[in-house]
């Protein structure tokens, strides 16, 4: 996946509106899936309007650390992770953040946006960053051709 496709990603994964609701029902998809596939336990989190409205942490995951990092890194720059990381390995653009404990430039944490604002961000840590990135841009597509 190339930064561009990352970006239009970011644009076609956007909302009309956004709840608490929707932000649990999209976790119990990601961890739904996990479960159905048999995929490595992971730590997920949704942020609306700066509050954690969802948090879970699977069996054998402890701390936050990771989920702090990568939602650290979505507010910092407002975009994804993987869109960080790309643009990172491409132009060295972060590079000066790679020691920065509190943030992380890998993917694995994308925004919500409703109406070309960020309002809030939704971040998967337990897999390869890449994966825990495709279970969010998955669950979402799935949700919004569910919501319309």
């Amino acid at each position: 996946m190339t930064k561009d496709e990352v970006l239009q990603l970011e644009k076609e994964l956007s909302f009309d509106s956004f709840s608490n609701e929707d932000a649990y029902n999209i976790a119990l998809s990601i961890v739904n899936r996990i479960k159905k596939d048999q995929l490595k336990n992971i730590r997920i989190r949704a942020v609306l309007d700066g509050e954690i409205v969802f948090q879970y942490l699977m069996k054998g995951k402890k701390g936050d650390i990771w989920l702090n990092r990568k939602q650290n890194t979505i507010e910092r720059f407002h975009h994804s992770g993987y869109y960080i990381f790309l643009d990172n390995e491409e132009n060295s653009t972060y590079e000066q953040y790679k020691d920065d404990e509190t943030i992380v430039i890998c993917g694995g944490g994308f925004p919500i946006i409703v109406k070309d604002e960020i309002v809030g961000s939704f971040i998967v840590s337990g897999l390869d960053h890449v994966e825990d990135h495709q279970l969010i841009v998955d669950a979402f597509r799935e949700y919004k051709i569910k919501k319309s």
